[in-house]
């Protein structure tokens, strides 16, 4: 966004006129702010609060800013902080900078120069840093328009010429031309003071390069600006002739612009240039010319201004009565434009005509029936522009509601993707997740059977260490036959040992097979036991122990079956070993509705330091009461195939007293869908 120098720079507009055109921006803007067009705010306010995104955020509140400056300088310079809150802390150096630009506008709309001036610089320094030669464009060109505005104009002009640099640099035509109008109004206003040829030709000279760019341009309206200034320059230097010519042009270009503003100004610009030449004549023809425009665009200012035109050229010609006429005409569409000046003249008018024109005795009934007819005139010229502007209200609301369907069909494809979006991500993280814990369950696994493979190639070298030796000596007859006998009962107690210890393995690995799958089923637990009762009578004789079965002849539970009788199966193996001879071992239910088992025998017991380890991944294998070996393999196993069907084993023992394992099924949280 670019900021001009005063309208007085880049238009020639009498001082009046200038006022004029800020009374009709005012009222225009109000009736804008009028209109139902706050959907487009409202919109960037709502997506503001919907959107967690800092960057966006920052995009938004700027968008915002730019939506204010041009009526709300306070909200615009309010959303341009905010948007630099979010653009300093994600280090968005360019947002950061529009955004200071923003503020530094608005501050020179309200005249706040010093604010201003801190705001373009602090902008400027941003894109020095960031090598921005657009941004450094409009920076330096805004910085001259500041100076301009505060009479500072050597200042303002050292600021252009830095722009000029970087519109070379970038070839920003559009930029170059408001660069050249600039500095051709600087020199302009230069020659009108000091009179010297090198400013009149630097500013004919800008000018000309202006008007160049915009006709490759072929930008009519930024055309007719230059060509008006030129002509001031012609006309003023004493050209006439060169400066009517570039009043003819501009006047061409206008009529196929339908721009009745421009073409008011230039006709009244030619209708001055003939009365200066006292040519009334065509100086009136083209002051009724530009009257005519301005009653037909309803344009009370146009009609003042043209009105008055009118009044000077007819007294000039002694056209009392016109000129009277007119300059009631001039009155009643804005007292403000009277001075004190054309008081007199109108007196003068009123004397005059009164004296060529005596038979009209009763002067103030004449005027209070033209007041009359004026208001009367008056008030059908504001119906009419009521009229206009309820159409144009009717038009541009009828704008905004489709601009605002359009922005509500994006909006809601935008939130659609946003949701389509977050659905992947969470599918991604959930299924990341399960990644995760698989992998962890298998880094568990490879850990549990490195630990495995490790515990049986240790307790297998044992046996076939053996085995291996006795041969060697029994090859070379070193062994007596009572000898051999002894090492044959120790070989077979070790070979009994890793055949338990291979068949456990056995059971384990057809667990670990992809198709042996947990089968929860609803069996007979007496039976079960009967069934190790019956599998480990050759042990239990040969240590006069008994194995006492006081689970309910009805008692059934839901469980593995397979599982779990290798689960009792070991810890009735382990109970018979550290169980000495006479011994007895108890087989009970302690929860019938949960299924709680307890297996307790009255051996050898441990201490609180073996109880703890009892179920870990270390090698705890210890020599039974009857000097029986193990692998120590058959809790470990136990306690992995407890984890599968989701039961619990415990332990407690007592030194010399004995040892319970109590399995807890956990009968009553088993859910229905997972018995078979």
């Amino acid at each position: 966004m670019l900021c001009h120098p005063t309208s007085n720079l880049l238009f020639y507009y009498p001082e009046k006129k200038k006022n004029m055109f800020t009374v009709f921006l005012i009222f225009w803007s109000l009736v804008l702010q009028a209109l139902p067009q706050q959907s487009l705010p409202d919109s960037l306010k709502n997506s503001i609060v919907e959107t967690e995104n800092d960057s966006i955020k920052a995009v938004l509140f700027l968008d915002l800013s730019k939506h204010y400056y041009s009526f709300e300088q306070d909200s615009a310079i309010y959303f341009a902080n905010q948007s630099i809150i979010y653009s300093e802390k994600l280090g968005l150096k360019k947002h950061h900078a529009s955004a200071l630009n923003v503020i530094g506008v608005s501050n020179l709309i309200k005249s706040e120069y010093e604010s201003a001036l801190k705001a373009h610089f602090g902008a400027l320094t941003i894109r020095e840093n960031i090598d921005d030669s657009v941004g450094m464009l409009e920076s330096n060109l805004n910085l001259g328009n500041i100076y301009y505005r505060s009479g500072e104009i050597e200042k303002a002009e050292k600021m252009y010429q830095k722009a000029l640099v970087f519109g070379l640099k970038t070839n920003n035509q559009r930029g170059l031309a408001l660069i050249y109008n600039n500095l051709g109004s600087y020199h302009r206003d230069k020659w009108r003071g000091n009179s010297k040829g090198e400013d009149f030709d630097l500013a004919m000279d800008y000018l000309q390069k202006a008007l160049e760019i915009k006709e490759s341009m072929k930008d009519d309206r930024g055309m007719i600006n230059s060509i008006n200034q030129l002509s001031e320059l012609y006309l003023e230097s004493g050209d006439s002739k060169t400066g009517i010519k570039m009043l003819n042009r501009a006047l061409e270009l206008i009529e196929n612009q339908n721009d009745v503003e421009s073409k008011i100004s230039v006709l009244c610009q030619i209708s001055d240039f003939h009365r200066a030449d006292k040519n009334y004549k065509k100086a009136m023809d083209y002051a009724e010319q530009a009257f005519a425009i301005a009653q037909s665009i309803k344009s009370r200012f146009q009609i003042t201004h043209t009105a008055g035109r009118i009044s000077t050229i007819a007294l000039a010609q002694n056209d009392f009565k016109k000129a009277y006429e007119y300059l009631v005409i001039q009155k009643t569409n804005d007292d403000a434009f009277f001075s004190e000046n054309r008081q007199k003249v109108r007196e003068e008018l009123t004397i005059q005509y009164e004296s060529e024109k005596k038979e009209l005795e009763n002067q103030g009934l004449i005027q209070e029936q033209e007041f009359s007819r004026l208001s009367l005139q008056r008030k059908n010229e504001l119906l009419i522009i009521i009229i206009i502007a309820v159409l144009l209200m009717a038009v541009l609301l009828l704008g905004q509601i489709k601009n605002y369907k359009k922005l509500k069909f994006a909006h809601h494809k935008l939130r659609k993707s946003l949701e389509l979006v977050k659905k992947q991500h969470l599918q991604i993280q959930s299924q990341t997740e399960h990644l995760n814990e698989t992998n962890l369950a298998l880094s568990k696994a490879n850990i549990f059977r490195d630990k495995l493979f490790s515990i049986i190639s240790h307790d297998l070298r044992g046996p076939f260490s053996n085995i291996h030796s006795t041969i060697e000596l029994w090859n070379f007859e070193m062994l007596s036959h009572q000898e051999l006998e002894e090492m044959m009962k120790l070989i077979s107690r070790d070979t009994n040992a890793a055949s338990l210890m291979l068949e456990n393995l056995l059971v384990w690995a057809r667990t670990q097979m992809g198709s042996n799958v947990v089968q929860m089923k609803e069996f007979n637990l007496n039976k079960l036991i009967e069934t190790n009762i019956e599998f480990f009578n050759v042990q239990l004789a040969r240590k006069n122990q008994e194995l006492v079965n006081k689970i309910p002849i009805d008692q059934r539970v839901i469980s593995d079956k397979d599982r779990l009788n290798f689960i009792i199966r070991n810890i009735v193996m382990n109970a018979i070993k550290f169980t000495p001879v006479g011994g007895k071992i108890y087989i009970e239910i302690l929860d019938r509705n949960d299924g709680e088992i307890i297996i307790r025998d009255t051996g050898m017991g441990m201490n609180e330091s073996k109880v703890a380890k009892i179920f870990g991944n270390k090698n705890q294998s210890t020599k039974g009461t009857d000097g029986e070996t193990g692998t120590g393999i058959g809790l470990m196993l136990c306690k992995d195939f407890a984890d599968s069907i989701n039961a619990e084993l415990e332990v407690e023992s007592t030194v010399n007293l004995g040892t319970s394992f109590i399995i807890k099924l956990n009968n009553a949280n088993i859910p229905i869908d997972q018995i078979s």
